[in-house]
């Protein structure tokens, strides 16, 4: 499943309580030291749930993650976990 569709299904199983921003290749790569600093180094992009404060909790670099992975890593920053 693209991460699109699965954000697209999150988004309607969660509602207000999450907000989703996807941030086109083009964009990230303009973003480099940003991109670094969640230790996308090999990867160059992936995936960041901040907590409503602003804070990254948790990070997929690459690809390597699907609905499932992206909806446990809700529950951890939704649970302050």
């Amino acid at each position: 499943m693209k991460v699109v569709a699965a954000v697209g299904e999150l988004e309607q199983q969660y509602g207000d309580r999450i907000q989703f921003t996807i941030v086109p290749a083009e964009q990230t790569a303009l973003r480099g030291d940003e991109v670094e600093g969640f230790g996308f180094t090999d990867q160059k992009h992936g995936l960041v749930i901040f907590s409503s404060e602003g804070d990254a909790v948790v990070m997929f670099p690459g690809h390597q993650f699907g609905k499932d992975e992206i909806d446990v890593g809700i529950q951890q920053v939704l649970n302050g976990s």
